[in-house]
């Protein structure tokens, strides 16, 4: 099997706006004007209403508003649907030897519950020509998101407000039928592209209940869409409640029913957002990557997301608490990829009862996060001219901790350089593998020029007087009730560090290969080169001595008398360095017992070397520079019949966004700021 890995190239402002939104392809002579605020579906003569525009419009049609509505609301009192159709998952379970495994059944009609306007066409809602714009606002009495689009959504300079998607229980003729509305979009569900340009969504909320279906997910407190294209938008003080929630202002499917593979991101704030349950993540943005056997792409790019909260609902009992998740206070992403330039992730947190697993998986992260699980499923996160720090974890019960970055079970994650990071966690990434033609020894394409790590949110933030709120909107998240942050501005070692021209950067690929017959000992080969590189005298001999006591405690069947250690694929026992294997197969590989004391094998080593404090050597660990020094192309002097294969691979250029998250132009003659935004 052969599996590429491939550098990001990050994309100028100018292709990003130039990405295919709402619309179709019929053009119209004339467009719809609505010339009164009044929610009413069949209007006098001569008035012309949002919903009875959206009713008239054709397919694509563009409707816009009369200049005597500037800075109106729309207060919205009508359900249109109590059923809204739109697709949704329908997920089932499997016992697999590592444990239970969801996996994805399909994409199906699903009842959405209740919406105050509903299309099933292209709709183009646009509110340029308005200086102030205009504010959707549910205002009826029961519970009802505002808007359900089965088609492409264009929303231009528009506020959607008070929506509410609650989880109801519907009718069950049949065990198989869906036994709950879903909770999903506040504001908007959208399945198609939501383009949304110059929008504010805000308290927005979805709530699901707390039983074990995941028909009741609550899903994107104010967005939830198929591909989400958003750019100049404010999404902040929203939330999603529910045992299962995730995204509490922006949740991207990223193209399950869509040929579209890239949602973006971009010159936006998404703050003050919150998710409370049981199982939650992703509090400001959620990415699942075109859903389970999908790897699309969420790009984020002159973005601040900043003080969103992922914690535990009130009320929990103590053996729920200590079941539950909470994962990626800023921004998650639990298949494919993520990529994010010139972003700003600071001030968020995430709160929980800290545990581990069998494999040291830990269920508390920080400010980003990717998914970590029995089989993997992301396959990259790219991070250039960012600043990610001051995201921290609170321990119910416990310390609270700086936690920046996690990177989860990612294949690979790549630095294209000029970062400031606080705290990363490099801890459940896969490990590498010894399998020719998988270029997956070295994971940590990390540090490269420009980057640094450790940082303190004092030393990269004018915390003093450079934060940007908003006047009118309060955070549900970090800092409840008070205004919620727009932007951040740098200051310190963020200043004037990303150079005006493109750059390069090399990336250390790396395998190796064992010759039909021969032993692998390609770990302990590992330690006694660790231990000659680093100057660690004794540390292979302990660190062998330490792993071989820990497999021979294991006891992976506690129902059975006296210790039942993991076995090999021919069952015998695994008890010492020289068993521990890497055993395959090419898909399943982590969740199978077998190959777990070679995934403890890596872990162990990770914490060995932190611990060691090896002086050069950062929370990466073997990264990049490790494993150019640690081995070369050919086979090994230590065992003639293994051999490795090394080489360096320069990505594609990479070149600064050319303006920042205001649209305030970076000086094309000096060197720019790192986050989203540029000082002058």
């Amino acid at each position: 099997m052969r599996i590429l890995f491939r550098f990001v190239v990050f994309v100028s402002l100018a292709l990003l706006a130039a990405c295919g939104g709402g619309g179709s392809s019929s053009t119209f002579d004339s467009t719809v004007v609505v010339n009164s605020l009044f929610d009413d579906s069949d209007p006098p003569s001569g008035t012309v209403t949002l919903r009875s525009a959206l009713a008239a419009a054709a397919s694509g049609q563009v409707i816009r508003f009369d200049p005597s509505l500037d800075g109106g609301t729309i207060a919205l009192s009508i359900v249109a649907d109590e059923h809204t159709r739109l697709k949704g998952e329908v997920m089932g379970m499997r016992d697999e030897p590592g444990g239970p495994v969801s996996y994805l059944v399909g994409w199906f009609d699903r009842d959405y519950g209740r919406s105050a306007l509903v299309a099933r066409k292209n709709v183009t809602i646009d509110a340029a020509d308005l200086p102030a714009g205009i504010t959707l606002a549910w205002a009826g009495g029961t519970p009802a998101r505002v808007l359900a689009v089965e088609g492409n959504l264009s929303l231009v300079n528009v506020g959607v407000t008070g929506g509410h998607s609650v989880a109801e229980p519907l009718a069950v003729a049949n065990p198989g039928d869906q036994p709950w509305t879903l909770a999903r979009g506040g504001a908007v569900a959208v399945w198609g592209v939501a383009r949304l340009r110059d929008c504010r969504l805000f308290d927005n909320h979805v709530e699901g209940d707390f039983d074990s279906s995941r028909d009741r997910g609550a899903f994107g407190g104010a967005v939830y869409a198929d591909i989400v294209d958003m750019q100049r938008c404010v999404v902040s003080g929203n939330s999603a409640l529910g045992a299962g929630a995730a995204g509490g202002g922006i949740y991207s499917v990223g193209g399950a029913g869509s040929t579209r593979t890239l949602s973006t991101i971009d010159s936006s704030a998404v703050s003050g957002n919150a998710i409370r349950g049981l199982f939650v993540y992703g509090a400001g943005i959620y990415s699942d990557g075109g859903g389970i056997g999908k790897a699309n792409t969420l790009r984020v790019t002159n973005t601040t997301v900043a003080r969103n909260l992922a914690e535990p609902s009130a009320g929990l009992p103590p053996f729920l608490l200590n079941m539950g998740y909470w994962r990626g206070a800023g921004l998650y992403m639990s298949n494919g990829y993520m990529e994010l330039q010139s972003v700003t992730v600071v001030e968020n947190s995430v709160r929980g009862r800290a545990r581990t697993d069998s494999l040291g998986r830990r269920n508390l992260a920080g400010g980003i996060a990717a998914t970590v699980g029995n089989a993997h499923a992301v396959e990259r996160m790219t991070i250039g001219h960012s600043i990610v720090a001051g995201n921290t974890v609170t321990e119910i019960g416990g310390a609270t901790y700086a936690h920046d970055l996690f990177t989860g079970s990612l294949l690979h994650f790549h630095s294209a350089g000029y970062n400031r990071f606080g705290q990363l966690d490099f801890g459940q990434i896969l490990v590498p593998v010894g399998e020719r033609s998988w270029e997956s020894l070295s994971r940590r394409h990390y540090p490269k020029v420009g980057d640094q790590t450790g940082i303190a949110l004092a030393d990269v933030i004018d915390l003093a007087t450079g934060i940007t709120t908003d006047p009118v909107i309060p955070s549900v998240g970090v800092a409840s009730g008070e205004a919620v942050p727009l932007h951040y501005r740098p200051s310190g070692t963020a200043l004037d560090q990303v150079p005006a021209s493109s750059y390069r950067l090399d990336d250390v690929l790396a395998e190796y290969e064992v010759s039909s017959g021969a032993q692998d000992n390609f770990l302990s080969i590992v330690l006694g080169r660790v231990e000659q590189q680093y100057g660690l005298t004794g540390f292979a001999s302990a660190f062998q001595a330490e792993f071989e006591a820990f497999l021979q405690a294991v006891d992976i069947d506690t129902g059975t008398p006296g210790l039942q250690p993991y076995r090999d694929t021919g069952g015998n026992p695994i008890l010492t360095l020289a068993a521990t294997q890497f055993f395959g197969p090419a898909q399943t590989w982590p969740r199978e017992l077998y190959n777990h004391p070679y995934i403890e094998f890596w872990h162990r080593l990770d914490a060995a070397l932190a611990q060691a404090a090896i002086p050069g050597m950062g929370q990466e660990g073997l990264g990049d520079e490790a494993w150019a020094s640690l081995f070369a192309t050919g086979p090994l002097v230590e065992n003639p019949l293994l051999r490795t294969i090394v080489w360096l691979e320069r990505g594609p250029t990479i070149s600064r966004l050319a303006a920042d998250q205001l649209g305030v132009t970076r000086n094309p003659e000096a060197q720019a700021d790192i986050g989203a935004m540029e000082t002058l």
